[in-house]
């Protein structure tokens, strides 16, 4: 047995929480489909697991070079027959891992010959008899353990809306996320070019950016066409270059540890003291990294858009520069994690043009169990208004820098896009008669009312009192 193999069954148990270990199994779930799929395209993914093992040979072509019996659905088919052994799952993980090098160390924390974690919980917990991408699985991990997680998750609606947003080039750009995640938004940008791409993405978590990193790999990005780094964006400046397109769903008002050094850094000097939460920073720092004709879309909570004081001189200074040219109110619950509603902020490195483009999107929305989605139409009628231009009322509205600094630099939509309906003229004589016939009902409930205390003797003792 190889030396590495033995070290790792010899531990004493995994290093991982059974969150990570899920994630994991969803990524050993997404490279098994590859093969399997190399192997035969028709046929359910069982199936074809069958097939693959009655041959006794391993697919060489594939993305993934895996053998019948280390594949995820050969353990998922040992643990429905009761037959799972996690020594035989630690031994699979480590054979995937040398005959893959790119997949070097990347299971490395599931070790030991037993666990105290439940792992056989993964087969039930992510979907594993249907064929699911690795960013759905990821949607299925987050919506089961709510906020006791330790990422975000941009849902799948918000990022076709930014993605719509943004548009799509032939040609390869270069895309920066300042709060990279599980890069399942970054990934998802300018698709078309996929190969040609670069991609930049900062992460402060440990454990979440070696999820960005088997994204990246699912997809089959190339080494050198992606660089995720494990730093803290707002206090490490990372000069990789320009960016053509920034995209960012940052954590609603983090809170911001502002240091000494802080005021000296490039991307912020130019805004006077710093807020203590962290909303602006990571748009400071997407404003820094984007190219001369290069666009931002990040995702905001509403407080981002009024809030006063230091937020106020930082809203204030990139709209005088034309920084910010639009504004899109989404609909509350449509993030996995919170209720809240929250805006689109579409920013630009610079503009002589200052106006800002306000979309009233709050009732743009499907309701599905207790989340409100954004279908399709509600996409297209958003990315088309943003696009044209086109002001309707009710839902969207041009507004002068002039209009803006009359409500003090204040963005909240709502001064802007008014959804309020009234009667565009009262008809007096018609309301006339509707009081009329209320009050002649009064009349009739009070005589009723009246009707029943006789009876109840209560008039009797209303008297004598």
């Amino acid at each position: 047995m190889d030396k590495d193999l033995e070290e790792r069954l010899a531990a004493k148990d995994s290093y991982i929480t059974i969150h990570d270990f899920y994630v994991l199994m969803a990524f050993y779930q997404s490279i098994s489909q590859k093969v399997l799929r190399k192997f035969d395209k028709d046929g359910s993914i069982l199936e074809v697991q069958k097939k693959y093992e009655e041959s006794k040979e391993t697919v060489q072509n594939a993305q993934f070079i895996i053998a019948p019996q280390d594949t995820y659905y050969h353990h998922y088919q040992m643990y429905k027959a009761n037959k799972f052994e996690y020594v035989e799952l630690v031994k699979s993980l480590y054979n995937i891992e040398e005959k893959n090098p790119k997949l070097k160390n990347i299971f490395q924390d599931v070790r030991g010959s037993t666990s105290s974690l439940p792992s056989e919980t993964a087969f039930e917990k992510i979907d594993s008899r249907n064929e699911v991408s690795f960013e759905e699985n990821l949607e299925i991990i987050k919506r089961s353990s709510g906020a006791r997680d330790n990422y975000d998750y941009t849902s799948k609606n918000i990022r076709k809306l930014i993605t719509k947003l943004v548009g799509s080039k032939k040609e390869g750009v270069s895309i920066y996320d300042p709060a990279l995640g599980t890069a399942s938004l970054l990934l998802g940008i300018n698709r078309a070019a996929l190969k040609e791409n670069k991609y930049y993405g900062q992460e402060i978590n440990t454990q979440v950016i070696k999820i960005a990193i088997m994204n990246a790999i699912i997809n089959d990005v190339a080494d050198d066409k992606f660089e995720f780094k494990n730093a803290n964006t707002l206090a490490d400046n990372w000069e990789f270059g320009k960016a053509d397109i920034v995209v960012s769903d940052p954590p609603m008002s983090m809170k911001w540890n502002i240091d000494k050094n802080s005021s000296q850094d490039k991307r912020y000097q130019d805004y006077g003291d710093l807020p203590n939460r962290a909303d602006w920073g990571f748009i400071l720092d997407g404003i820094d990294k984007l190219s001369d004709d290069g666009m931002m879309v990040v995702s905001v909570v509403q407080g981002t858009l009024f809030r006063g004081a230091k937020e106020y001189n930082i809203r204030r200074k990139l709209l005088e520069n034309g920084k910010i040219r639009a504004v899109i109110q989404l609909p509350g619950n449509t993030k996995i994690s919170t209720t809240i509603a929250t805006c689109l902020l579409v920013l630009r490195k610079s503009s002589e043009d200052r106006d800002v483009f306000f979309i009233n999107a709050s009732q743009e929305y499907e309701k599905k169990g207790l989340e409100n989605i954004l279908t399709e139409v509600n996409v297209d009628k958003i990315v088309d208004t943003f696009n044209e231009k086109k002001e309707e009322q009710g839902f969207s509205h041009m507004a002068s820098y002039e209009e803006i600094e009359k409500n003090d630099f204040n963005l909240s939509v709502a001064r802007y896009v008014n959804q309020y309906k009234f009667k565009e003229k009262l008809d007096y004589q018609e309301e006339i008669k509707n009081l009329e016939k209320l009050d002649e009902k009064l009349s009739q409930t009070d005589a009723t009312l009246k009707n029943l205390m006789e009876d109840l003797g209560l008039m009797e003792i209303d008297k004598e009192s």
